[in-house]
């Protein structure tokens, strides 16, 4: 394993964490999009459905079962024990629009047509788009807290870190994944905005990310 693989990995272990320590150190979820948070649990699921079928190291099988248990951890708490505190009329995103298109290309756009492998490709074109429910809510408010922006901060960097593995596999191995690159182009153009004002805002000591409001 390289080390932008594992910073990688480190990177998005941190940002679960972040949010998850979030909501139950507070005691609310206000404005953290639930629908974001089941995306990332289903595209979790679709991954990590060869936990069932195939052993690849202890580090890989123990990383893969702390993020199938923190996401759903942190669903329940945002929908279950502190769903008092979530902003449902602002988390209002249309998730069928990525979820049909994204099941659609996977069916069409694969490496091989298994149900694992298809579920895989699933996974992977909708985690490049499931922070969108987030994104919206956040401009959608017109704000986010310092501690959810770090969280978003941390979400794609590990992004950024895992297209700089990429970039390292092919140079060193050979190695090229089209579907990955091409998803986490796309993911980490999402963020571009965002790694923007995160720097020239929240950086400077704001405590909340301020946007500017939908007209």
């Amino acid at each position: 394993m390289n080390v932008f693989r594992l910073a990688g990995d480190v990177s998005h272990l941190v940002a679960i964490i972040i949010l998850f320590l979030k909501i139950w150190r507070s005691r609310s979820c206000a404005g953290i999009s639930g629908k974001s948070q089941v995306l990332f649990a289903l595209v979790f699921t679709t991954r990590y459905l060869d936990l069932f079928t195939s052993f690849i190291s202890i580090y890989n099988t123990v990383m893969k079962v702390v993020f199938l248990a923190l996401a759903y951890a942190t669903v329940y708490l945002i929908y279950m024990r502190f769903r008092n505190s979530y902003d449902s009329e602002n988390d209002s995103f249309r998730v069928e629009f990525l979820l049909v298109p994204v099941a659609g290309l996977s069916f069409l756009e694969n490496y091989a047509f298994t149900p694992l492998e298809i579920l895989w490709t699933f996974s992977i074109y909708l985690e490049s788009v499931a922070i969108l429910p987030q994104l919206f809510m956040i401009t959608k408010t017109g704000e986010a807290e310092s501690i959810t922006t770090h969280y978003l901060f941390f979400l794609g960097l590990y992004r950024a870190l895992y297209l700089a593995n990429w970039v390292w596999r092919y140079h060193t191995e050979g190695f090229f994944d089209q579907i990955a690159i091409v998803s986490g182009v796309v993911q980490t153009i999402f963020y571009c905005d965002f790694f923007y004002l995160y720097f020239t805002r929240v950086l400077r000591g704001s405590g909340k990310m301020s946007l500017p409001m939908p007209v």
